[in-house]
This record gives C-alpha cells, sequence and structure tokens, in this order.
C-alpha cells in the first residue's frame, strides 16, 4: 500500500478520502483497466488483531488500500490531530460496488456466510441489481487451503470477489489466493450478507448519525458483547496509552 495520502494508526495505514472519492478514483480505474486490488475495511476490533499478531498485521499492510469503518477509527486519527475525512463501511461500499457493477454489468462472486445466508443475499442482489452478473457464490464454510477451490472462482472471471469470512480469515483468504487472479477487486466485508439478506437489521439513520450504530447492533445481538470490549480496548490504548 502507498503511505500517501494516508494516516497511520497503530501501525495501520488508512486511506484518508471520502466514499465517493474512493469509489471514483480509486476502485473504478481498478475495475475500468481490469486490474487486480485488495481492499480492507478496517474498524478497532480488526486494528487490535493486527495489534495482536504480527503475521496479520502484515497481511493487512498489503492490502493496496485500508479504509475506515469504525467510528472509533476517526476518533482516534482526530486524537491524533490527522483527521480522516470520514467512515467508510464495508457495507456502504458494497452497495456502491454493487450499483456499479449494475451499471455497467460486471461479474461478481460472493464468497461466505452460511449457505441460506448466502444464498437470500445473492437472490436479494439478483433483485434489486438485476444487470449485475453473478459470476459465483458459495457458502463461507471452506478449506482456507482449497487451491482447486480458488481457481474455480478464477475461472468464473469476476470483477469483484465480496469475500465474508470475518476478520481475520476473509484478509488471510484474499492474501493467500489472490495471485492466481489476472483482475479484480477483493473486498473484506464481514457480515454484510446478514444485512443484505435481512437477517440482521442494518442501524437506523439516526442512530448512525449520533455515532450509535455499534450500540444498536449490540441491542441486536448481545452476542457481539467481546467485539465492544475490543472497541473499548482500543479506545483506551489511543487516549491513555497513546499506542
Amino acid at each position: 500500500m502507498s503511505f500517501n495520502n494516508t494516516v497511520t494508526i497503530m501501525g495501520i495505514p488508512f486511506l484518508n478520502t471520502t466514499r465517493n472519492d474512493f469509489l471514483r478514483d480509486y476502485l473504478v480505474p481498478r475495475l475500468d483497466e481490469e486490474q487486480k486490488c485488495f481492499v480492507v475495511t478496517a474498524n478497532p476490533e480488526i486494528v487490535m488483531k493486527a495489534r495482536e499478531n504480527d503475521t496479520y498485521r502484515q497481511i493487512i499492510r498489503t492490502a493496496d488500500y485500508i479504509v475506515p469503518d469504525g467510528v472509533g477509527i476517526l476518533k482516534a486519527a482526530k486524537f491524533q490531530k490527522q483527521p480522516l475525512q470520514e467512515r467508510v463501511t464495508g457495507y456502504d461500499l458494497t452497495l456502491d460496488l454493487l450499483s456499479y457493477a449494475n451499471d455497467h454489468g460486471l461479474n461478481c462472486y460472493f464468497l461466505g456466510a452460511k449457505d441460506e445466508i448466502n444464498a437470500k443475499a445473492v437472490s436479494e442482489v439478483q433483485r434489486s441489481y438485476p444487470h449485475i452478473q453473478i459470476a459465483g457464490h458459495h457458502h463461507g464454510y471452506i478449506d482456507m487451503e482449497d487451491e482447486t477451490f480458488a481457481e474455480s472462482i478464477q475461472n468464473s472471471e469476476p470483477d469483484i470477489i465480496f469475500v465474508a469470512l470475518g476478520s481475520p480469515k476473509q484478509e488471510q483468504w484474499i492474501m493467500k489466493h489472490k495471485e492466481k487472479f489476472s483482475k479484480g477487486i477483493f473486498i473484506g466485508i464481514g457480515g454484510v450478507f446478514d444485512v443484505l439478506a435481512g437477517k440482521v437489521p442494518r442501524a437506523p439513520k439516526a442512530w448512525i448519525n449520533l455515532n450509535l450504530e455499534w450500540l444498536y447492533r449490540l441491542l441486536k445481538q448481545p452476542s457481539r458483547w467481546k467485539r465492544i470490549l475490543k472497541a473499548v480496548e482500543f479506545m483506551f490504548r489511543v487516549y491513555v496509552k497513546k499506542d
């Protein structure tokens, strides 16, 4: 990743851009020129995992672009007196890429989540974006080392590969297999398929505007409390320990 126009937080360089500019100036040119591109949407939990695991940190840092998916990242940047322009979430980027793919008839592959969630998400994509070409889709219960499976995805010639395996698996899978591909935007999107499939609701706009999306998701999914603790630890290290 180029370190121009980035803000580094705990060793992770975040691209300082807006959501619209990221799509227009960074991703669309890659798609138009049929280049490969590895995008990480990193929240405080991912940054903490990278801090605790050197191998994972090195994988993250090989990404072409790392964008700030999390209010905590923006607050940390502001505390460092290097403010980031805007939060760029995996969910929003997914919608942006789907819209662009729909307008240009691009091929998309959908990897991750449970089989029924994956199928439902793809069905909703087909309904909402009828001009997208579905290169293929597969649930997330895969052998990370399976070269034949990765080659089958490559043979479908996708322009965009949405990888929803959760961190760190999604970044590990992309790093291990992307060299087989001649083109394609690879983006790890965590639980976005759950939202597309309607299993997990997106926070209402008012909650998002108040930077309380994390609380809304915790109320809807109490099992996320361990992730919230990681976010709390992240903020503690930013404000108190100044890592």
